[in-house]
């Protein structure tokens, strides 16, 4: 049954130990002590910071009725904004606290940090100091909706971002439902599903754009950056990301951390004559150091990929896409190298067979790769004409 409604008269006149309900939250607990005397006093449940707790705000009669369920009313508003009406510190991280817990566990992949946190400082900047457990599903349709409306692919990227970090939440036990999960799929905006290609040069023209960029006036480092990708046709964001730790020149090899791999596994990369001599020419920028860059931008921060586009779109007078040169070198690799398509394949870190054949064949091929890359580096930098 449901309790009676408290009034002011009965506050005053019960005597049989019990809860009795107030208002919206708030109790009356009426107890007797040892020697029989009742004392009665206020306690409002309430959902602090993820947690149910029993807050006391007062006894009776020196807390009025009128005055306990005022005082209930500031602590829900309290707590609603994230705050412990009783005044203990807060146990639940914000937003960007845990964004940045996620960020030192590696478990980001893909993006650099510096774009991942200047997207989520530019379109979530409402979430970043808010307690996790106070972000529902409209404060994340609030960040979300805009974006994906007006920039899609931004959002899909905020979106994993966002819910990457409510997931660290939920398993942490701040949170029970990620709010930027599968519960709000039908609540953002849908866009017809068109696949684009990235523009891409024909391999005939790659050496030529290479020479037009080295002749134009990008700084060192885009220079450098755009012609690495083009030679070792790994993704922008890999090549941009390069630090000296992970290069041995030696050994002509290049190892991508899985960290910053799009499949989630490090890779090796052959490194050929010419991709040796321009990281060799990179030292005088970049110092050499083992955490450092090895293609800086301004202030040591990384080369940012829209800075490489603009580069070379200047400089050859295209629409190309820098990422379009791992199209260039696949086209070249199956109409003029000979490689294999396991081969072809390997060298742009593209998973190769099902699983079971993957199973039995653990070979990265990587001597063969390092000839193929070889044969492509002889083409790039080779006397080919713009057409």
């Amino acid at each position: 049954m449901p309790m009676e409604r408290l009034t002011a008269k009965r506050a005053e006149t019960l005597r049989k130990p019990g809860r009795y309900q107030a208002g919206d939250t708030v109790y009356l607990v009426v107890a007797k002590g040892r020697t029989g005397r009742v004392n009665k006093r206020w306690v409002q449940r309430l959902h602090v910071q993820g947690k149910r707790r029993d807050i006391s705000i007062g006894t009776y009669p020196a807390v009025t009725l009128s005055e306990a369920r005022e005082r209930a009313h500031d602590n829900r508003l309290t707590a609603k904004r994230g705050g412990d009406p009783s005044g203990r510190a807060s146990t639940v991280p914000t937003f960007a606290d845990l964004s940045a817990k996620v960020e030192r566990g590696g478990q980001w992949r893909g993006r650099t940090r510096e774009t991942r946190r200047r997207t989520l400082a530019r379109y979530a900047a409402r979430l970043m100091s808010r307690p996790v457990d106070q972000i529902d599903r409209a404060a994340v349709l609030s960040v979300l909706g805009p974006v994906y409306r007006d920039k899609p692919a931004t959002g899909k990227l905020l979106r994993g971002w966002v819910r990457g970090v409510l997931a660290a939440a939920q398993a942490l036990g701040h949170v029970d439902v990620n709010a930027a999960g599968e519960v709000i799929d039908a609540a953002l905006p849908k866009r017809p599903k068109t696949r684009e290609h990235r523009r891409a040069l024909p391999y005939a023209n790659v050496p030529a754009a290479l020479a037009a960029v080295e002749a134009s006036g990008a700084g060192p480092s885009v220079k450098a950056a755009i012609r690495f990708t083009a030679l070792t046709a790994v993704r922008s964001g890999e090549a941009r990301g390069a630090r000296w730790g992970e290069v041995d020149l030696e050994a002509r090899e290049w190892r991508v951390p899985a960290s910053r791999m799009k499949a989630g596994s490090e890779h090796r990369v052959p490194l050929s004559d010419a991709a040796v001599g321009l990281l060799e020419g990179m030292r005088a920028h970049s110092g050499g150091a083992a955490d450092s860059l090895i293609f800086p931008g301004v202030g040591g921060r990384p080369l940012n990929g829209g800075t490489l586009v603009i580069a070379l779109r200047r400089a050859t007078g295209t629409d190309a896409d820098v990422h379009g040169f791992r199209s260039s070198f696949r086209t070249w690799a199956a109409e003029r190298s000979g490689a294999t398509r396991d081969v072809a394949e390997l060298a742009l870190a593209h998973v190769v067979g099902g699983a079971v054949e993957r199973s039995y064949a653990r070979s990265d091929l990587f001597e063969q790769r390092r000839v193929l890359m070889d044969r492509w580096a002889a083409f790039v930098t080779g006397p080919v004409a713009m057409r």
